[in-house]
């Protein structure tokens, strides 16, 4: 009865905080424990020459309720965590501080059918209409840096004739709320959808780029809707990949754990527009192997740019990165 009592606070623990794949995977050890617990009393009211069978079951519950619980212990503790090796909630107030005082940039901020206010910046280099790329950041960039960097590396040469927009994910920046791999994907709709009402933006020229983390948005914006093309360094095929090139684990049973899937491979057969790719041999963030099987199903035109010895923080300062991204916009605004 003790066990059992503590096993239902366990599962009422879990529900309240809103793990319910982990008051099911107790509610499950629960049962085992029961069923082999019912089976040692069976057994101990049996005949006397049955009693050290009954120990040895009574020896094997117990090691396999010390093993049990910490499977449950470990799949709760990355249930937890993982949010936390995704998302970094990055604010800069240094750097929005510092563009606000440069000219070119201003701050955006608008509610989409959701009901949710997202807020970013916007970067216009000329005042005719132009083109526009829309960039989602990896986990530790936020818009702010982001121009800041673009600004001081003297890089916006290399989106010359573009303007440029980057809506913080949820959590970042100015915005409420905490990110997660769906609402990212909302709000990626979202973004386009106000880009399309802003003045001066060509919208038959609207340009999705991401980086890391943002690769997923990406992919799924340009599957939803009508970009002129992709753009996309370190991406991934999906969320198990990134996973388990962190500690591979997470397979059969264990891809329950997972709470962001980012499947990006799913989305990718429908995205028919040009389409660049990034990827590297010693990236250790993002496997290779993981780009390149997401590079192969894209419906639209794909070129793969593979580099050699490039960590996954340095692919933008790889050589060659920055022009052939430049050559990929000029393509398209001559289209």
């Amino acid at each position: 009865m003790t066990f059992a009592a503590a096993a239902l606070g366990l599962v009422g623990i879990f529900v309240w905080f809103g793990l319910g794949l982990l008051a099911v995977q107790a509610l499950v050890v629960a049962g085992i424990i029961v069923v082999f617990h019912l089976a040692v009393r069976a057994i101990g009211y049996g005949a006397s020459r049955k009693i050290q069978v009954q120990q040895w079951l009574k020896k094997f519950c117990s090691v396999l309720l010390c093993v049990l619980t910490l499977l449950i212990s470990v799949s709760g503790l990355i249930y937890a965590v993982q949010d936390d090796m995704f998302f970094y909630n990055v604010k800069d107030e240094e750097s929005r501080e510092i563009l606000l005082g440069e000219p070119g940039y201003s701050e955006v901020a608008f509610t989409a059918e959701n009901g949710k206010t997202y807020h970013g910046m916007l970067y216009r280099g000329m005042d005719e209409t132009a083109p526009l790329l829309i960039y989602f950041g990896g986990n530790g960039e936020v818009s702010y840096r982001n121009m800041r960097n673009r600004l001081e590396q003297n890089q916006w040469q290399y989106f010359s004739g573009y303007s440029y927009l980057y809506v913080d994910y949820e959590g970042y920046g100015l915005n409420d709320g905490s990110a997660n791999y769906m609402n990212m994907y909302e709000e990626a709709l979202a973004i386009f959808d106000y880009a399309v009402t802003l003045p001066a933006v060509d919208t038959e020229r609207i340009v999705v780029m991401g980086y890391s983390l943002g690769t997923g948005c990406a992919v799924y914006l340009a599957a939803h809707r009508p970009v002129a093309g992709l753009i996309l360094a370190a991406p991934y095929a999906n969320g198990f990949d990134m996973y388990n090139n962190m500690l591979p684990i997470f397979h059969s049973p264990l891809k329950l754990l997972i709470k962001q899937k980012f499947p990006s491979d799913e989305y990718a057969p429908d995205v028919t527009c040009p389409v660049l790719v990034f990827a590297s041999h010693a990236d250790e963030a993002i496997p290779f192997a993981s780009s390149e099987r997401l590079s192969a199903i894209f419906s639209g035109d794909t070129e793969l740019v593979e580099l050699d010895s490039v960590l996954h923080d340095h692919i933008f300062s790889a050589d060659g990165v920055f022009e052939k991204v430049q050559s990929f916009l000029e393509e398209i605004k001559a289209e």
